[in-house]
This record gives structure tokens, sequence and C-alpha cells, in this order.
């Protein structure tokens, strides 16, 4: 369902939010609730779209539960007072289901969504932006990039990678040819393939340079979650997936017999038919990343706004919000900058943020960035 293929979108809005996920339709609320005029959500695609895009069988990590009525938020929700968990009646929604739910969340709230307009890149005109679309031309006050990266796949450096077809390509693991299937990738993506994989009745060797299933970091953003890690167990015993450390894969060589997977190591495997590759995704910046700067990892630097370090009034929301080597790449993480960047918009035009008290006392206002110290836990 797209909200407004057909309205007309107005020449110069306040604000204008690039991305209709839940980055995207999360702060576009919290905007509303404070009020602030002529906001709206640009998004190429439809609602959701990434999620639409995800495997078939892949499904959010974070558990979903009613709690929000004793102050628990559910963690894969946008907003304080709305819940999938309730709303779609599952636990770890998939990808279509999730998107159901933002979908059903951006027509409660009445946000301004335009959908199938892609923004094509971005220049400061004035005291605001132009934002260059296939549509025609935007005028902006402020632009919150809310794209996300699911549609920026990275082959991770790979040389002889167009051998291969990247996780996000895929879509039904039953459909992905041969019955053993090496996946290059040991991290969240590499294992939810050899479940797939498992699932669909294929053997799935994955390879990967450290051993992330024995990494001890209590932070999901650097180890396996536990429901991977419950969801890998039984596949482990059945033999349908064998993990193979240490094996840091650089190149990839077509011949008579297949493709081989050359590791830095000396050792190869052959593989029959293409390989998945699990590398990661490249920045979701990408128009726009001539007005950011971004640190050794890859991640663009922020003010403690949340606002570009290199343009003022160019903000982000999503999962490439890092502060102090700290990611906030689940929803109940990024979710908590929301009302720092709504605040940082609202004061610059004069608007009462009395409102986002509400958000403060749902744990999803994280504007002390002290926490986020490397002595102290994050969560």
């Amino acid at each position: 369902m797209n909200l407004s293929r057909d309205r007309r979108i107005p020449d110069h809005v306040t604000v204008a939010i690039v991305g209709a996920g839940p980055a995207g339709l999360g702060v576009a609320r919290v905007l509303r609730d404070l009020a602030i005029p002529d906001v709206w959500v640009l998004e190429r695609g439809r609602i959701g779209q990434s999620f639409l895009r995800w495997p078939s069988g892949t499904r959010l990590l974070t558990p979903s539960f009613p709690g929000n009525v004793f102050g628990l938020t559910d963690l894969n929700a946008i907003s304080y007072d709305s819940s999938p968990g309730w709303s779609l009646k599952r636990e770890h929604p998939d990808g279509g289901r999730y998107a159901q739910y933002l979908e059903q969340a951006a027509l409660a709230f009445g946000l301004n969504v335009a959908c199938g307009i892609e923004v094509l890149e971005l220049e400061p005109q004035g005291e605001g932006f132009v934002l260059r679309t296939d549509r025609g031309e935007i005028g902006a006050d402020f632009v919150i990039w809310a794209c996300g990266q699911f549609g920026t796949p990275s082959d991770g450096g790979l040389i002889g990678a167009e051998l291969a077809r990247h996780y996000a390509a895929v879509g039904r693991w039953q459909d992905v040819p041969g019955d053993e299937v090496f996946v290059i990738g040991g991290y969240e993506s590499g294992i939810d393939a050899a479940i797939g994989l498992a699932r669909a009745g294929k053997r799935a060797t994955v390879l990967e340079r450290g051993a992330p299933w024995q990494d001890g970091d209590k932070d999901p953003s650097r180890a396996l979650s536990p429901f991977t890690r419950q969801r890998l167990a039984p596949a482990l015993k059945g033999g349908a997936i064998t993990l193979v450390e240490g094996a840091e894969a650089i190149a990839l060589e077509a011949e008579p017999g297949g493709i081989r997977i050359l590791a830095g190591d000396g050792r190869s495997w052959l593989s029959a038919h293409a390989p998945i590759l699990a590398t990661g995704f490249a920045s979701g910046t990408g128009p726009v990343s001539d007005w950011f700067d971004y640190n050794e990892s890859g991640l663009p630097l922020l003010t403690p706004q949340d606002e570009s370090t290199e343009l003022p009034g160019l903000f982000l929301v999503g999962p490439e919000v890092s502060h102090n080597g700290h990611l906030f790449c689940f929803i109940y993480k990024f979710r908590q900058r929301f009302a720092v960047v709504a605040r940082a918009i609202a004061g610059r035009l004069g608007a009462e943020t009395a409102a986002l008290e509400a958000y403060r006392a749902n744990n999803m206002y994280l504007d002390d960035l002290a926490c986020c110290d490397a002595d102290k836990c994050l969560c």
C-alpha cells in the first residue's frame, strides 16, 4: 500500500525524512508529537521496503512483547504506545509482517508518507536544502537521513565477488541451487543463511575468519544474538551446518568444477554453485556521502545531536548511528535517539518540547552520551 503516491508533495517542507522504515517513521512520529508542521517521509519503494525484501523465513532477532502498559516498550516498536507483538500476534515477526506493522503505524499516527519517490542528491541552499528527486526538486529546512543499509549490500572487498550471490539477493532458501552450499561470513546474516538452507533440506558450510558463535560479548551488535544461537544449536547437532573458523576468504575463482573459494591461509574449497555472501552492508548514506565525514570503520561522524559534522541541519537516524564506539544498530537502540534529533530541530524552530518527557519516561530518550563510555554498559 502506498500512502500518498498520488498526493502532491509541497514544493517546500519543514523537515524531509528520507526512508520509510522504522527509523524514518519513528522520528516522524516524535516530530508530530511536537507539532512540527510540514514533516514528510520520502520513500523510493514501499513502507518497510527493506523488510519486504528479506529472505523468506528471516525474522527479527529481538522478541516483540506487549509490555507497554507496564512501561516496558516492545523492543521492536517505533513508538512507546505501539507494539508489533500485540498487533501482529508474533514474537519474532518476519520481514513482511513487520512491514505490515510499519504501515499500520504510519496510518495510525497520521504521518505524511510519499512512496515511489527517490532522493538522488542533496544540496545546501540558503539556510536550508534542496532535494533532487526523480519527481523534481523539493526544498527543506531540515533533512533527516533514515535509509538504513539493506539496500547497499557489501562484498567485503572479496576478489571475484561477482561469482557469488549476496544474502540480500535471496528470496527463498529452497530456491538456492545445490544440496551443499557455502556461506562466506559467520555473523547474523551468515548464520541465518545457514539455518535457512538447513531448513530447506540442504547442507551449509560457513566460512568465517573469526568465531562469532563462540564470542562472549554482551552487546548483540557485536556477537550472535540469543535467538540465533537458539536456532543454530539443533542444526549443528543434526549435522546440517558446519562452522569453519579461522577461514578468511580472500578470493573466488571460476574453474570447470564450480567456484573455488580461496582463504588467506592457503586452504580452499570448491563450491559447485555460487556461494552465499554474508559480508554485511555498506553505508546507506551514499547519495549524501559528500556531506558526512566518516571514521575508520566507515561510520558517519555525528555531533551529540546525531547531526552531520560537515553540514548543519542534516541529521542521521537508524542503524548507522554510533557514539564512543557503541553501535545503535538494533531498533530498540536507535529509537532512543529519535527524541534527541527531534529536540534539536524543535529548539531551532522555537517549538515546545515538553512532550518529550513521555519518551524519557518510556525509555525512548537517550540524550546523555556519558552512558556510552567504554567502561559502562550501554544497555
